[in-house]
């Protein structure tokens, strides 16, 4: 039988320009380029279907900066699923590269909710984090979705930026929420290697402040509360009934399928990751070879870890059946009230988030 597949990403991987502080497969792109890549992916999905029985609930189209497709390429990709009629359908778009052309042909494709690439509010911040947009165009995209029918909107913000204050942070988090957002993301920004802005912080320039991320997550969680925002993940907040139900799949440690340069794909015993280089990428598919990378077997052992280390992140917890072998340490979190039992499920308190990450090696 054909694997079943609920969840679908689409990775593409066009930037206008490569952020200092991303560690994604990401890179310009010629029009010549972005038109052979979409012939590959088209045929990508084509062998995707002989392989898999894809029942999409969800698809979600990341990178890069999906919204540098014009309209007629997206339109290609979209034929290509067509037939599907997921309850979800995501698009990653950066302020200033949406148009009415675009937005119709998002439309049609039926893509439902649009994620905004916006980082920050900060004219200084942008320039700094190497953004391309001004923070007028933000309000002005998101206008321009609005009008378009889209009605669920998410916008992507950064904290504890280099030398940042906690009022730039308010004043960032207050243009965001005068924008009307369902659901808002709040990342700390990571410091990942082989990026610009690692060689920073290692070479002293910069410097990490744990106290200031506390403060501002703590405020984040006080602002966006008080703004009808819940914090159903650590880094995620929505509206009720707007939470994105492509990432809870994979908190929920849900199998799903990559598609695309650098996509990862989890089904089964089986994770692998899609060859990393686009030109690599196209050639093999024009042969007919394999595309995957850094193949894994995933153990129901590697399952249980996952599904902790995620689930504790959420608003849902994780269901104690999953730590009934650590019940020293699960009373000991409770103790110390980093975490609670509601009911069947161990939920972190609003402390224990702050250290989830260290809590949840503790149940590896």
């Amino acid at each position: 039988m054909r694997p079943l597949i609920r969840h679908l990403y689409v990775h593409i991987p066009f930037c206008a320009k490569v952020c200092p502080y991303c560690a994604f497969y990401v890179h310009g792109g010629s029009a010549g380029l972005q038109k052979r890549f979409v012939a590959a992916l088209r045929k990508e999905l084509s062998v995707a279907r002989e392989k898999f029985d894809l029942q999409l609930e969800t698809i979600y189209f990341g990178g890069g900066t999906p919204s540098m497709l014009n309209a007629d390429l997206f339109l290609m990709i979209a034929e290509s699923l067509q037939d599907f009629k997921p309850g979800e359908f995501t698009l990653e778009a950066n302020p200033a590269t949406v148009t009415e052309a675009k937005t119709a042909a998002w439309k049609w494709a039926g893509v439902n909710r649009v994620s905004l690439g916006a980082q920050s509010f900060d004219p200084d911040y942008l320039k700094l984090l190497g953004r391309q947009h001004t923070p007028e165009d933000i309000p002005e995209t998101i206008s321009l979705l609005r009008g378009a029918g889209f009605a669920n909107i998410n916008i992507d913000l950064m904290f504890s930026l280099p030398m940042m204050k906690d009022t730039t942070w308010d004043r960032t988090l207050a243009a965001a929420l005068a924008c009307h957002p369902q659901h808002l993301s709040a990342y700390a920004l990571s410091y990942e290697e082989d990026t610009p802005f690692f060689e920073r912080l290692q070479s002293g320039e910069w410097k990490t402040d744990e106290e200031r991320e506390i403060r501002m997550f703590n405020s984040t969680l006080d602002v966006l509360r008080e703004a009808g925002l819940d914090a159903y993940e650590i880094s995620n907040f929505a509206k009720h009934g707007f939470e994105s139900v492509h990432n809870l799949a994979y908190w929920r440690g849900e199998d799903y399928l990559g598609v695309g340069p650098s996509a990862c794909s989890t089904i089964g015993t089986q994770r692998w990751k899609n060859i990393e280089d686009t030109e690599a990428y196209i050639c093999r598919v024009d042969r007919d070879e394999c595309l995957r990378t850094e193949i894994e077997i995933v153990t129901p052992e590697i399952r249980q870890r996952e599904r902790i280390m995620f689930g504790l992140r959420t608003r849902e917890g994780v269901d104690l059946s999953l730590v009934t072998e650590h019940g020293n340490t699960v009373c000991r979190l409770i103790e110390e009230g980093l975490a609670q039992s509601l009911g069947k499920r161990l939920v972190l308190t609003p402390r224990g988030r702050l250290v989830a990450d260290s809590i949840a090696e503790q149940f590896c």
